[in-house]
């Protein structure tokens, strides 16, 4: 007795603790990022007001086979047929969204997936496959000035899988749609105006990108097909019925988040007064003589939008000072000098202050910026913009006929200092292609 006593003690024992660390893990999220206050201001968030951000992104279409032409009587060709395997984990992502809640408001900010990163030499949408989902998040912190707490990356099979889990949704369609891809197996045709859609259709739609502003307006489906999920999840009260089970493990088996069971229950709950309150597109441009098939983004403004679309404050910025820059590549790094450059550029430098020139090669001192007592003030802006260390000088020699203010140096820690740095194979692949 005493043996089989000690044994379901025992037993009880562990199964109090797996019950234990189960709730622990049901109930334990990721720390959220905290805001500064000039990044409070900007969203327009108040101290006590619920908040929670994410960067939510598609996973392109991936093909693997051979296409062959179907040509029509007239000799030309009229399709093509695919024979292979096509799937929704590509490396690429073809939506990119910001989506913010504060209180019981979403607001939706569509980042074009063509949107070019002088940084990196290539478009936004190659990020995820060079860095992953955390580097991907932090280029686009980097691109809206604000910090996000959770990724989720998603294939479109989510969209399918959620709408007919919700028994269908009302979509309205803004114009008619008429697609056929035989390579991706890809029918779409519908009529304009109000339809219900299976999750069939609903991953079609989102998939449509042949109007008269193309992926823009595809962005904008998507925020259409969101704006009436979330109608239909209302309708149904999920708190309250029995889909919730449902519809966590159609989320958590279709993405890749770091976001946990806890912070979908703590929305779950909320869910009867969300409320989409905003849905936009990141500010872009065309740049005459720029790189064929993407699109640009203003620092300046992006601030002004983002104040704009949250109700907030947009913050000063300090503008680059109007001083020659001289950057000398003693990193012996391939890359490193361009790297700089274009970063230096994209965060608004003028490229007529910036000189270049190869140093001494494989300089062991860290990467550091001289300035002389009269430049002394100017230097604090790029060591602080560039997280380097500043040396004072006595003097600059004319460099290229030209009087240098201060002066870069790329040491040996130049391109582990970038996120090149994170992954030696970025050279090798092709720039968002």
């Amino acid at each position: 007795m005493t043996r089989r006593r000690a044994r379901l003690l025992s037993l009880l024992g562990i199964l109090v603790a797996v019950v234990g660390l189960a709730g622990y893990w049901l109930t334990r999220d990721v720390d959220r990022k905290a805001l500064s206050d000039d990044q409070r201001r900007l969203i327009g968030l108040k101290d006590d007001e619920f908040h929670a951000s994410f960067l939510v992104a598609g996973r392109d279409v991936v093909y693997n086979g051979t296409s062959t032409p179907v040509y029509g009587a007239d000799g030309e060709i009229v399709a093509w047929n695919f024979r292979g395997y096509h799937g929704t984990e590509g490396t690429l992502t073809d939506t990119i969204l910001y989506v913010d809640i504060q209180g019981d408001d979403i607001s939706v900010v569509a980042i074009p997936r063509d949107l070019w990163l002088p940084a990196e030499v290539a478009r936004i949408n190659s990020m995820y496959a060079w860095y992953g989902a955390q580097g991907l998040l932090e280029h686009v912190e980097a691109i809206l000035g604000v910090p996000i707490d959770y990724y989720v990356i998603i294939k479109l099979d989510i969209f399918q899988n959620l709408v007919d889990a919700l028994g269908g949704v009302v979509v309205d369609v803004p114009y008619r749609m008429d697609y056929d891809d035989n390579a991706g197996n890809l029918h779409i045709h519908f009529a304009a105006g109000p339809r219900l859609m299976t999750g069939e259709d609903a991953a079609k739609f989102v998939r449509f990108r042949h109007s008269l502003r193309g992926d823009i307006d595809r962005i904008d489906n998507v925020k259409r097909l969101a704006y009436a999920l979330l109608q239909k999840v209302k309708e149904l009260n999920v708190r309250a019925v029995t889909k919730v089970p449902e519809l966590m493990d159609t989320f958590f088996s279709d993405v890749e988040t770091n976001a946990t069971v806890a912070i979908a229950r703590e929305l779950v709950q909320r869910v009867g007064g969300l409320v989409l309150a905003n849905t936009a597109t990141l500010p872009n441009y065309e740049k005459e003589g720029g790189v064929p098939g993407v699109v640009y983004h203003d620092p300046a403004a992006v601030n002004a939008f983002m104040a704009a679309t949250f109700g907030g404050e947009a913050r000063t910025f300090e503008a680059a000072p109007d001083a020659t820059l001289l950057v000398t590549d003693s990193s012996g790094q391939p890359g490193a000098l361009e790297w700089y450059v274009d970063h230096l550029l994209a965060l608004g430098v003028s490229e007529a202050n910036i000189i270049t020139r190869t140093g001494s090669a494989g300089d062991q001192s860290p990467t550091r910026l001289l300035a002389t007592l009269a430049s002394w003030g100017d230097a604090g802006y790029y060591a602080d913009m560039l997280n380097v260390g500043k040396q004072q000088i006595d003097r600059f020699q004319p460099v290229q006929r030209r009087p240098v203010q201060l002066e870069l140096v790329l040491g040996a820690d130049a391109i582990a200092r970038t996120s090149m740095g994170t992954d030696s194979t970025v050279a090798s692949v092709a720039a968002g292609e």
